[in-house]
């Protein structure tokens, strides 16, 4: 079964559901190869990330299988990777002179780090939902009638912005910064005759909506070097 994640800042509640997937196989049943809706649910999950435009449109056929989850490098039994299977070149390293980016038809693979997968889904955060950390949330999340409307929200511990969405509403003037700014003293001393007025405490004016979005830049593991071999 999966383990729960010491951590889900910034982690929405479809990568959530990505994170369910790759850790539910025990690690003798790893490779574990992606098929029907879990194939599903990640190629939508690579269309709401950066590699949209990159390696998606290269992925090998259904029945052969393009997405598969691999044991991991490091210790912990959470530890997996996520694989893609395409054909070359490899669409990132093509441009750069000095890399072996593959040629043309050879069946490639690429470690994608699974936060990259709904990085850009603009859905609730699992720390803004009452209880999410520990409920799971595949399969449901992935029916098409499924809705943030009903869910119970609550504010997480570190600062994220409006975005303009529903939920988050007033939240960007609820916690508005403050900025301390040192009041005009007079005299050099701090006994009973010193006149040092105290730190005045003044709002931050906040950036609007427009100006606050933009590229996600989301935490975890980058892919590493393609590989690949020629299929006949």
């Amino acid at each position: 079964s999966w383990q729960p994640m010491p951590v889900w800042q910034n982690i929405n509640l479809k990568q959530k559901a990505v994170f369910e997937i790759i850790q539910r196989p025990h690690a003798r049943d790893l490779p574990y190869y992606l098929s029907g809706l879990e194939l599903d649910f990640f190629v939508k999950g690579i269309a709401w990330g950066p590699h949209r435009y990159t390696y998606l449109p290269q992925l090998l056929e259904r029945h052969k299988r393009p997405i598969y989850v691999a044991r991991g490098y490091a210790p912990p039994t959470y530890s997996r990777l996520v694989k893609l299977r395409f054909y070359g070149p490899d669409p990132v390293l093509r441009d750069h002179e000095g890399w072996d980016a593959g040629e043309e038809g050879e069946v490639m693979e690429y470690v994608i780090g699974w936060r990259w997968l709904y990085a850009y889904w603009p859905g609730p955060l699992v720390d803004e939902v009452e209880r999410a950390w520990d409920t799971p949330m595949w399969p449901d999340i992935a029916k098409p009638d499924w809705t943030w409307e009903g869910l119970r929200f609550c504010v997480p511990p570190y600062f994220i912005p409006e975005d303009g969405l529903p939920w988050r509403k007033g939240r960007d003037a609820e916690f508005q910064p403050i900025r301390v700014t040192k009041g005009k003293g007079r005299g050099k001393g701090r006994g009973a005759n010193s006149k040092v007025t105290s730190p005045t405490a003044v709002p931050v004016a906040q950036a609007s909506p427009a100006e606050t979005t933009g590229t996600a830049h989301v935490s975890g593991s980058e892919g590493g070097a393609a590989s690949g071999t020629r299929e006949d």
